[in-house]
């Protein structure tokens, strides 16, 4: 970034955070963001399960096992994807909350 440019953002961290320093105010912007996400993640794996009726890993044992169509196979990367973004937010928010 240029000098300009921190300046600015210094400045609107400091008029929208103003109780905060630097590092707390990027600590807290990274924990609301993956916030948003956990959120959204977990709303992604609410619709497959209600979609298939089951758990991820019951799906996964079925698509493994079998011949998927396109669609199955689709819905099953994008599932794991929500899965595991669940597993990586969850443990994104335990670091930064540990930042205190």
């Amino acid at each position: 970034m240029n000098g300009r440019t921190t300046a600015i953002l210094e400045t609107s961290a400091r008029r929208l955070f103003p109780d905060r320093n630097l590092d707390q105010v990027f600590a807290e912007l990274l924990l609301e963001r993956a916030h948003k996400n956990l959120i959204r993640y977990q709303a992604m794996a609410r619709r497959f399960e209600a979609k298939y009726d089951q758990s991820f890993a019951v799906f996964r044992n079925s698509v493994v096992n079998s011949a998927p169509t396109s669609e199955i196979e689709q819905d099953y990367f994008d599932w794991e994807l929500a899965v595991t973004g669940v597993e990586d937010m969850e443990q994104e928010i335990k670091h930064l909350s540990a930042l205190g």
